[in-house]
């Protein structure tokens, strides 16, 4: 069995066949990196797409994602989910890019971007849900993507985004009734949460 098989079967445990071969790669084994790439680049890539929606800056996170992964591995502590660790390097990952995307553009406001008057019916609701989580702050917007689209659990959540649980709650919370406010001006017959729940299954 491989690590792959690993994951497609408990998805938030470190599994003995799984520790195997984070400790080969530990110890320099790069056919079992390359395994753990594999086992875990669907993940990566997903978390990426769902922050920050374009292909090119999705493979730039992959790369560095694994990069880090591999220059950091050996700080794995065993007693701690992998996966769970992974998407905190790969959050951290976004941050940076994003960071480094508003440095480099002028952002158009929602307003202008998405004029009521010009607005088609028919515009695709996961590309109007994309368009409504980019207007939460960064904090709410991760944790919702993380929550409702990735459908981690609140306590992993907090570990990734270094938040207690109560906090990521709140931040829940907050982002779902700003979701359901914008919707309410933009399109009043449609429901986020629902839409979201389309979204994790893309």
């Amino acid at each position: 069995m491989t690590a792959e098989a690993v994951v497609d079967e408990q998805p938030t445990t470190t599994k003995p066949i799984l520790l195997a071969t984070i400790r080969a790669a530990q110890h320099g084994d790069s056919r079992a990196f390359e395994e753990l790439m594999i086992a875990s680049e669907r993940r990566v890539a997903h978390v990426a797409w769902r922050i920050l929606g374009d292909a090119e800056e999705v493979k730039e996170a992959m790369q560095e994602t694994f990069l880090r992964v591999f220059r950091h591995l050996k700080r794995y502590d065993e007693q701690r989910d992998f996966f769970g660790w992974l998407y905190r390097i790969a959050v951290n990952v976004c941050r940076d890019l994003e960071q480094r995307r508003r440095k480099r553009r002028i952002f158009t406001s929602l307003d202008e971007a998405l004029p009521m008057a010009t607005q088609p019916r028919t515009n695709d609701d996961i590309a109007l849900l994309r368009r409504a989580i980019d207007t939460l702050p960064e904090r709410e917007r991760l944790a919702i993507i993380l929550r409702d689209i990735e459908e981690l659990s609140t306590e992993d959540v907090a570990e990734i985004l270094g938040n207690t649980p109560a906090t990521v709650r709140v931040q829940i919370s907050k982002a779902r009734a700003k979701l359901r406010a914008w919707f309410g001006v933009k399109r009043r017959c449609l429901s986020p949460i629902a839409i979201l729940r389309r979204f994790a299954r893309m």
